[in-house]
């Protein structure tokens, strides 16, 4: 019974999750215990303060905190902020007993809670135990309040890498969203899993922990791509590179360390590392060879939709970009100079019909 109660709760948490558009798993799966431990189980009567590092989304906790008074234990007043940045308690008590008795039945919001000083801190806890109102207070600050017990500590990005990749696809999509550039985007479904890498280990790199800078990122590489010319199918990292090198000094000797970390992390899934050290004995080429070509089958299979991901169709697909490739790489522009690419002699070069046949298939004359 207790088990499905839990359940039944998460659900409900993850519904508030999904209508204020909270996301990253990592968080949401530590805000659902948090939740329960210093809101639901407590019926909201202690003060909640929420905890973490500038630009890691406090505010947005805040506000959950606030959706998930009113979604589960269905209180009905609205949301009241007063910043305690301007207003001292320890000075002016008055305002806080005026904000809480507006905030009556809902729920006042203490902005900068931490700029107050131990005593400031202390006089606004007993004004509050003392208000006899129905006010569910949420203090936001850098710093744990010495007067709170429940506190919700959000974690700083890098503390989050799961939310990273996550956060990556919202801004991106929210990004296309604000600025109406699904036309000017020609089919661009986002990042690569290689570009999400390389973002995701300046965040561990740099220990960066805001939020805000994230979004900053993605919506600069975005922009950079779009006055660059045409979009790809992906952002790759060839988009992002260049972007973190002069922001963060990203070097591309830990880029190449991260390829095959990569396949680890993201692909560990589907491929053992193992596997891949076989492969690559047996094929002759470096590892991360065999892990870029991999990343590149996974976009091809992602961009399948005009037919079904049959086994047929995924490898008619694969075949036909790797064509594609090779006479991107030969430079060629006609029949003859693909063939010439391959060597001087003559049994070098594919004959005359396999040209044929190639250059038709690159093209799709045949169809």
């Amino acid at each position: 019974m207790i088990a499905q109660q839990h359940r039944e709760l998460d659900t409900r948490l993850d519904a508030t999750f999904d209508r204020l558009g909270l996301i990253g798993s990592t968080l949401r799966t530590e805000l659902r215990h948090d939740l329960k431990a210093k809101l639901l189980l407590r019926a909201g009567a202690d003060p909640v303060t929420v905890v973490g590092q500038g630009g890691v989304g406090k505010h947005k906790v805040a506000e959950v905190v606030h959706a998930v008074a009113s979604d589960v234990l269905g209180r009905q007043g609205e949301m009241t902020r007063l910043d305690c940045g301007t207003v001292d308690p320890s000075a002016d008590p008055e305002q806080l007993l005026t904000a809480l008795n507006e905030a009556c039945g809902g729920t006042l919001l203490l902005d900068r809670f931490g700029t107050l000083d131990d005593a400031g801190q202390k006089r606004a806890a007993q004004i509050m135990r003392e208000h006899e109102g129905d006010t569910l207070v949420v203090a936001v600050a850098e710093k744990p309040a010495k007067t709170s017990s429940a506190t919700i500590r959000v974690k700083g990005l890098h503390d989050r890498q799961e939310d990273v990749w996550e956060l990556i696809d919202h801004f991106f999509n929210a990004c296309v969203e604000d600025h109406d550039l699904t036309a000017a985007l020609e089919g661009c479904r986002g990042f690569s899993r290689q570009a999400k890498s390389d973002i995701a280990e300046v965040v561990r790199e740099t220990n960066l922990s805001s939020v805000r800078t994230l979004d900053d990122i993605v919506r600069d590489v975005l922009f950079e791509a779009l006055a660059a010319g045409p979009m790809p199918l992906k952002l790759t990292s060839d988009h992002v590179r260049p972007y973190l090198e002069a922001k963060f000094g990203q070097t591309p000797e830990a880029r190449l360390d991260r390829e095959v970390a990569l396949l680890t992390s993201q692909l560990a899934d589907t491929i053992e590392s193992s596997l891949l050290e076989r492969l690559s004995e047996l094929h002759g080429v470096p590892q991360d060879v065999l892990v870029r070509q991999a990343e590149v089958v996974r976009d091809v299979i992602d961009s399948i939709e005009d037919v079904p991901r049959s086994y047929r169709n995924i490898m008619t697909r694969a075949e036909d970009v790797q064509r594609a490739a090779i006479w991107l790489v030969s430079g060629a522009d006609t029949q003859a100079s693909f063939r010439r690419f391959f060597g001087d002699e003559g049994f070098m070069r594919p004959t005359k019909s396999v040209a044929w046949a190639f250059y038709n298939r690159v093209f799709k004359r045949d169809m």
